[in-house]
């Protein structure tokens, strides 16, 4: 049992009674443990001996930095602002002009749905059913802006966390090959898409026209390509998704220091390759809120580069119910009227 503050580098450990150790242990431990005294430790740094110590999940959280936590909050909804901005730009280059504050009530209730659909995407067809309801001259135009809102942020999470690899190396290199895959079949099909020539050599422009719903993908189709022949428009976009990652890798490790993880085992540096690889992930379909894959992916991370993975789970954890109340601010939008029955829609899938 430790004794004393556990983030310190020196702490007494207090063996319980009947402890056994086995004759590996330093004299030092084996007599504290036979005796029933304290034992003095020290932390192992890197060319010192010492010890390593996990304290347990409760300690960790009663223990946590409420200002640190405060200012990680602040932070994650900095994030979330960029992003209402990020798509509030990208509806009025649809033709779908909207207020900012109406960017940012749909997003809220996006969000919301967040805590509860599989994913940490799942509100993004309540909000694209809800921006297609507001704009019904151009419904697939809205629709589109959603899927394009999340393949920028998805894009620039991956070219984040490649660039820091690549300049950083590390145990992360070992990421390296598969997000550098994903980014690579991302781009390639994008501009593969983009290429009329290659398009109308595949047939593939007049198998769309002859498939029942041809006339429903045709108008997704024409609203896609707008935003691949606006390439400055792209650049800011991706600005913005990489203001907004910066913002939630900084919450992230501001909420590490809270919850007590040493600088020294994870610095900022792989923060800015964990917190976007863990958020890939967590956005498979597969969980409510991505509840499950994350404390996975940052057990495994921490565990990576020699920190406790106890941390790890505590860091995951924190973050997510922060992410849940966030979710929950955009419950009083739901109050709107008219939005209950485009919900009702979007439970059934876009009709137009």
């Amino acid at each position: 049992m430790i004794e004393g503050d556990w983030k310190e580098t020196g702490v007494s450990f207090v063996f319980l009674p009947d402890t056994h150790l086995e004759a590996g242990w330093p004299q030092a431990a084996l007599h504290a443990a036979l005796v029933g005294e304290p034992l003095q430790v020290n932390r192992r740094i890197e060319g010192v001996s010492g010890y390593d110590w996990q304290p347990g999940m409760p300690r960790v959280f009663r223990a946590m930095d409420s200002g640190l936590l405060g200012l990680a909050m602040l932070l994650f909804l900095m994030g979330n602002l960029t992003i209402v901005t990020r798509w509030w730009r990208l509806l009025a280059l649809a033709g779908c002009p909207t207020s900012w504050f109406n960017a940012l009530r749909l997003t809220f209730i996006g969000l919301f749905f967040n805590t509860v659909m599989p994913g940490q995407t799942g509100g993004d067809l309540v909000k694209g059913v809800l921006a297609a309801k507001e704009n019904p001259a151009r419904r697939a135009d809205a629709l589109v802006t959603v899927l394009a809102d999340r393949i920028f942020g998805m894009l620039a999470l991956a070219m984040l966390a490649v660039i820091v690899i690549l300049v950083a190396g590390g145990p992360f290199l070992v990421l390296r090959q598969g997000l550098l895959l994903l980014l690579a079949v991302v781009t390639v099909g994008l501009g593969l898409y983009a290429n009329k020539g290659l398009r109308r050599k595949l047939g593939l422009s007049a198998l769309v026209d002859k498939l029942p719903v041809g006339d429903k993908l045709r108008k997704l189709d024409n609203a896609a390509m707008l935003y691949l022949q606006r390439p400055l428009q792209v650049t800011i976009a991706f600005l913005f998704s990489f203001l907004n990652h910066f913002c939630v890798v900084l919450g992230v490790f501001f909420l590490g220091k809270a919850l007590g993880v040493p600088l020294e085992q994870v610095a900022l540096a792989d923060y800015l390759v964990l917190v976007p690889v863990a958020n890939i992930v967590a956005a498979i379909p597969l969980a409510p809120g991505g509840w499950g894959l994350g404390e996975l992916v940052y057990q495994e991370l921490f565990d990576m580069i020699g920190a406790s993975v106890s941390l790890g789970v505590a860091v995951s954890v924190t973050f997510r119910l922060c992410m849940l109340v966030i979710g929950l601010l955009g419950s009083p939008f739901l109050l709107f009227s008219g939005n209950r029955e485009a919900i009702r829609q979007a439970e059934q899938g876009p009709r137009d």
